[in-house]
């Protein structure tokens, strides 16, 4: 069916889809997601019962050498995956929206599923699946909307996380919520074990939820607008930290859950960056200028309110 179609990089003509147990019918699912281990977990979970006939990633329209030439292009885990299965990996850009809403429509889909998807997933597409579209999100909706749900999780100092599943519109995760579940976040809990936390938990209550569609049993709770907040990207080199806020707990916290991944850019007497490896703890006492950093011995001593957090490294450029 994809045949020299520019759109695949891998299909297999027809393979049977098998019922997710004896109850349900046979479903097809076409997957939209990314090269984040979030995508990958999502699609095992749907792939594991037979249920995937296509999945979908986003490209951008300017092909580069790596594009050209294949065998200098790494595959991501998600397509990797999805030619382990003899699945199809479709590659939509900026300007193949009808194309790909053209092969898909081959497929006949009954649901399409996402999974931290960077686009909007283009009207004409939904339409194509009788059961619509959901999307499966890194955070409890509606807080958190966005592509770095995680970091704004610690960011806004919360207390627990959890992972949404809703129905896909025309507005960045804002759509009915199906199903959702939380937990709590423990204090300077590494934010990649909440990575895996979220991804696990995330794909098993896709699969959940799309058992409830199958089965005509999915709610639509509508989003409290009034409670909602966004989780845009972070310019690298931006301050994020409110030394003229936060308690020292909190910037503990904060900077010792999401190091190595991101660290606060702080600045010694001199104004040369102070460089830090690891947040190792922090300590109650009278501090200095906020945001200030006091070297010591193998590192630095970074002043808060209430407080300093100690960080290891002491390099300086």
């Amino acid at each position: 069916m994809c045949g020299d179609s520019p759109l695949c990089y891998h299909f297999a003509a027809d393979r049977s889809v098998q019922t997710m147990n004896a109850n349900a019918p046979a479903l097809k699912i076409v997957l939209f997601g990314t090269a984040s281990r979030f995508s990958l977990l999502a699609f095992y979970e749907l792939a594991t019962l037979g249920l995937v006939v296509a999945v979908v990633v986003s490209k951008p329209s300017r092909r580069g050498l790596r594009d050209l030439l294949p065998g200098l292009r790494r595959r991501s885990p998600l397509e990797s995956g999805a030619r382990a299965r003899t699945i199809p990996v479709i590659a939509l850009t900026d300007t193949n929206e009808l194309a790909v809403a053209e092969h898909l429509h081959l497929l006949r889909p009954d649901l399409i599923c996402i999974a931290t998807f960077p686009r909007l997933i283009p009207r004409e597409i939904i339409a194509l699946a009788p059961l619509g579209a959901i999307n499966v999100h890194p955070s409890l909706l509606p807080r958190h909307r966005g592509p770095l749900p995680l970091f704004w999780t610690y960011h806004a100092d919360d207390r627990v996380s959890g992972v949404t599943v809703h129905h896909a519109s025309q507005v960045f995760d804002a759509g009915d919520i199906i199903l959702q579940e939380s937990f709590p976040l423990p204090r300077a809990y590494p934010a990649t074990k909440l990575s895996e936390d979220v991804g696990q938990r995330g794909a098993s209550l896709l699969g959940s939820a799309v058992q409830a569609l199958v089965r005509g049993h999915a709610p639509r709770v509508v989003q409290d607008e009034r409670a909602a907040t966004v989780a845009p990207r972070v310019r690298p080199g931006v301050p994020m930290v409110r030394f003229g806020e936060w308690d020292v707990e909190r910037v503990w916290h904060f900077l010792a859950a999401l190091s190595p991944r991101f660290r606060e850019p702080l600045i010694d007497n001199e104004g040369r960056p102070a460089l830090y490896r690891t947040v190792t703890g922090f300590e109650r006492r009278r501090s200095n200028v906020l945001g200030s950093v006091e070297p010591i011995a193998n590192g630095w001593k970074l002043h808060c309110r209430g407080g300093v957090v100690l960080l290891a490294g002491c390099d300086t450029v």
